[in-house]
């Protein structure tokens, strides 16, 4: 028997019902292979075992729950694990074909775990699909578009080469131990082709922190600080100076990558 640790946002699910819809998302087969980060009690990962898949290798952080691991592992040959930090583990060398990942995702690392999924350097990457629940106001954020409150750096860089889709919401009543919050489940699926380069990615990613940093404020001033005078007007400034960064759509965002990129390189 093992106790939860909040410390490591532990709130497993229970809700045999959900537990199935989240499986299905998946459309699994025989040739299917999966990862699972954070596998927690297991009710997920054995819902997962018994739609037959090629092989399940799950990621967990608690040492604490190795034993119930190694009693699902001695009943299911097509299962292995790891006691691993999910935000160090290369998931493209677990195997030689495309995966699924899933995950009920600790929500202290879940947004960390997500860009670390996006930045993966070859493209298309490794995975077909990422099947992960979310904290409700974190995947509200990450599905927001612009002129939303919400709309911001995730959504900007899950933009440039994932495909979102919501399924459903997901009560704190259906864990154990209760969260104080409401749960999302969202798919991502890789775009064929990538909108930035990794280079880009990088600079985008720095770029919205930046930028979002003062989300409240006119982003005019940011920009002049970020931006030559030349690079101001390819941007048409003045028609975006008083707008917030919540207010410009992604493609405004790309050009600005395009633009630092151009003069990074000029410089190198």
């Amino acid at each position: 028997m093992f106790r939860h640790k909040k410390k490591l946002g532990q709130n497993f699910l229970v809700n045999s019902e959900i537990i199935n819809k989240i499986v299905e998302l998946g459309n699994i087969n025989q040739k299917t292979n999966i990862v699972e980060i954070g596998p927690g009690a297991g009710n997920l990962t054995l819902a997962l075992l018994k739609k037959n898949p090629k092989k399940i290798h799950s990621i967990e952080f608690d040492k604490d729950l190795k034993n119930n691991l190694e009693n699902i592992k001695k009943n299911y040959g097509n299962f292995s694990y790891e006691i691993s930090d999910a935000l160090k583990v290369d998931e493209s060398k677990i195997f030689n074909e495309k995966i699924i990942i899933y995950g009920n995702l600790p929500y202290n690392i879940s947004v960390p775990l997500l860009i670390k999924w996006i930045s993966t350097k070859i493209w298309p990457p490794y995975y077909d699909k990422l099947i992960l629940m979310f904290q409700k106001e974190v995947a509200e954020k990450i599905i927001a578009q612009n002129n939303s409150k919400k709309y911001g750096r995730i959504s900007i860089l899950c933009a440039t080469r994932l495909n979102v889709k919501f399924n459903f919401n997901v009560n704190k009543e259906n864990f154990f131990p209760q969260p104080k919050i409401n749960s999302s489940v969202l798919t991502f699926t890789p775009k064929k082709v990538s909108l930035l380069n990794n280079q880009e990615l990088s600079i985008l990613s720095q770029l919205t922190a930046k930028i979002f940093n003062n989300k409240r404020k006119m982003i005019g001033k940011s920009l002049k600080k970020i931006f030559t005078d030349n690079e101001l007007i390819e941007l048409n400034f003045e028609k975006i100076a008083k707008l917030r960064p919540e207010n410009l759509d992604n493609s405004i965002y790309y050009k600005m990558v395009k633009l630092i990129n151009k003069r990074q390189n000029k410089i190198n």
